[in-house]
């Protein structure tokens, strides 16, 4: 797992849109972090917002090893299908 997400890949992480990502985080519910190429948030805040989503749809508890695997592979389909024209 990166050290920052952009807001897209939260987003897939979260099943929400990077503007709601992006309202989260101007609103506070979300630290984020302003660059130039838009809004990232760092790995730890990550992992804290998206444990509680994860472990409810895993219907377990998730170490951070496997919350972040977890994270990695959500981005990489995601990517893939954005990327890949032929992928869905």
């Amino acid at each position: 797992m990166k050290d920052y997400l952009s807001t897209t890949e939260l987003g897939w992480v979260l099943g929400r849109s990077a503007g709601s990502i992006r309202t989260m985080i101007r609103n506070g519910d979300v630290e984020g972090v302003r660059l130039p190429g838009g809004f990232r948030v760092p790995r730890d805040e990550v992992l804290r917002v998206s444990r509680e989503q994860v472990e409810e749809k895993a219907g377990r508890k998730l170490d951070d090893r496997a919350l972040e695997r977890l994270v990695d592979e959500v981005i990489e389909t995601n990517r893939a299908r954005t990327t890949d024209p032929t992928h869905g």
